[in-house]
């Protein structure tokens, strides 16, 4: 069954182990059974990418030193594992991760579980970002929304009906990989051209930014280009920078483009926006809803929201709890 929010605690004391697996930087935590985290180690991932061997070994010890940490009151039962990309959940596999290189049908819930001698399970990274921000943050209140999280790539989760929904499949909401149209060549992660991971992706911003560095036009930055990135283009918008308000013009649209055809498909009432392209979430929304009032069809522009994610890194960490309650642990 799809996790639902939990109905009942069963201990306050009890807590779970969770990783969520990102493109850039990877986040371990304890949390207890009702969301609260307990505990956070966050590291980058190596520049030049690290298999899944490597990875893996690395997030068991810091697990291990998380658990080590704990008072007896609060030693983890289980783990929950997010991972990005193509899985199945059932198996405990990774089929395929773009934007991890190397990640091809990888068993990580029994390396993990064996590892570490607790039961685990997996699911999307982006599902675990959504049942969080639906438990405790931006989505509380809301049964049929969808949480897009901006951050490498370009992830989703679906809740419908007051549940997660992961397709026949197990990987619904891939929408950073759906096409944006001819206009859009850039190739994507995935390998495909035109997703809309190459435009709405912190990466993408990045990317559309040094173009315009490229091109001459005007613009406040005066550093190289290697130092951009989604937050300091955040900070160039609230100065009034051109290039800046460009990108996330590009990114509004884009978002609207495809969010209209999910709101429409699915009656949808909310949309939340995290991970860290969402730092400028102020002058994405602009935009986003002025497509989005063009296209709506099953809603008027007022019914519905679009709203900033509130709980950022710890947002998966707290989905995990909804997960491992689910699946009885």
């Amino acid at each position: 069954m799809p996790p639902t929010r939990p109905s009942k605690k069963q201990s306050d004391q009890d807590s779970f182990l969770s990783v969520d697996i990102g493109g850039t930087n990877v986040t371990c935590g304890l949390v207890s059974r009702g969301g609260a985290v307990l505990a956070t180690d966050i590291f980058p991932r190596a520049k030049g990418g690290d298999g899944p061997d490597e990875l893996i070994g690395t997030i068991v010890g810091r697990f291990k030193k998380l658990w080590a940490a704990a008072d007896e009151a609060h030693r983890p039962t289980a783990v929950a594992i997010g991972a990005p990309g193509w899985i199945k959940p059932k198996e405990g596999v990774v089929v395929n991760a773009p934007n991890l290189a190397g990640w091809v049908d990888v068993p990580i819930t029994q390396i993990m579980s064996q590892a570490l001698g607790l039961p685990a399970m997996l699911e999307n990274d982006s599902n675990l970002y959504a049942l969080g921000e639906w438990l405790a943050g931006a989505g509380r209140g809301s049964d049929n929304q969808i949480t897009v999280t901006l951050g490498t790539g370009v992830g989703a989760g679906l809740i419908l009906n007051g549940q997660l929904w992961s397709g026949s499949f197990t990987s619904a909401a891939e929408i950073g990989h759906i096409p944006l149209g001819p206009a859009h060549r850039v190739k994507c992660g995935c390998g495909r051209i035109g997703c809309l991971e190459t435009v709405a992706s912190a990466t993408a911003m990045a990317r559309m930014a040094r173009e315009w560095l490229d091109s001459g036009r005007e613009t406040l930055y005066a550093d190289s280009a290697e130092g951009l990135n989604a937050q300091v283009l955040a900070e160039l918008a609230e100065k009034g920078d051109a290039m800046s308000i460009h990108v996330f013009r590009e990114v509004g649209v884009a978002l609207g483009q495809i969010l209209s055809g999910v709101f429409n498909l699915l009656s949808l009432e909310r949309a939340v926006l995290g991970g860290g392209g969402a730092g400028a979430f102020q002058f994405i929304k602009d935009p986003l809803l002025e497509y989005l009032e063009t296209r709506l069809v099953t809603a008027k522009i007022h019914e519905i929201q679009v709203v900033k994610g509130t709980l950022g890194t710890n947002a998966p960490l707290v989905g995990a709890a909804v997960l491992l309650t689910a699946g009885g642990y």
